[in-house]
């Protein structure tokens, strides 16, 4: 499970230096709460060791949600490849959108398309490992740190205004042509807006049933 949760933030990596389409169907923001998608904040580490019947169908209902947000991105994945090979154009302006932000991340002493490679890398090698693997803690720790930094620096060159500007064009007209590609598309996106904000519900439930159950925690011990 480590792993999955190490492959979507990474793919929020790859979405925010410009290597796929840039956060155009809200992935990014999904990813943001990848690990709470996958582990609700109510239900980690300090949840009791039976669950109450209210956090088992919150947790019935993150998977479910979880997992019909995956679908619908790979759907719409498939429909936004076939926009690209058939708009030379899009594929133009996501190269220009891609150096722009390398650019704005990079600097003297870091290069961001090098940085990327190496947590490229890195992820390969984890999910090569053991788990008994005495240094895949290590290397999951280095890989954090890494992306912490590239993360600072992209949300950084977002808040370019040419770069906004750029990257909602991009979305825009991409949304456009993928929808000429296949209509379905529309419905598709609405599907997903729909789940996600479902998944952002389901999350402040979660915390308010964390934080309702605090005060009790000291009586269980």
């Amino acid at each position: 499970m480590m792993v999955d949760r190490l492959n979507r933030s990474f793919h929020k990596t790859a979405l925010a230096l410009g290597i796929a389409c840039v956060s155009w169907m809200g992935v990014a923001s999904a990813a943001d709460s990848g690990a709470a998608e996958a582990n609700p904040p109510a239900m980690t580490q300090q949840a009791a060791p039976q669950l109450s019947p209210e956090q088992m169908k919150l947790m019935s209902e993150f998977k479910s949600t979880h997992e019909a947000i995956g679908g619908l991105e790979q759907q719409l994945q498939v429909i936004e490849d076939k926009a690209y090979k058939k708009n030379s154009h899009l594929v133009k302006d996501r190269n220009s959108l891609r150096d722009a932000i390398k650019a704005s991340m990079s600097g003297k002493d870091y290069d961001a398309q090098t940085k990327y490679d190496e947590l490229k890398s890195m992820v390969t090698k984890i999910q090569s490992m053991q788990d008994s693997d005495p240094e895949k803690a290590k290397a999951i720790q280095a890989f954090r740190a890494g992306q912490q930094e590239f993360e600072q620096r992209q949300e950084k060159a977002f808040q370019d205004p040419k770069i906004q500007k750029k990257s909602e064009k991009l979305r825009n007209d991409v949304r456009a042509e993928m929808i000429k590609v296949d209509p379905k598309s529309k419905a598709l996106f609405a599907d997903l807006d729909k789940n996600e904000q479902k998944m952002r519900e389901l999350q402040q439930q979660a915390m308010k049933m964390h934080g309702s159950e605090q005060p009790m925690a000291p009586a269980g011990k």
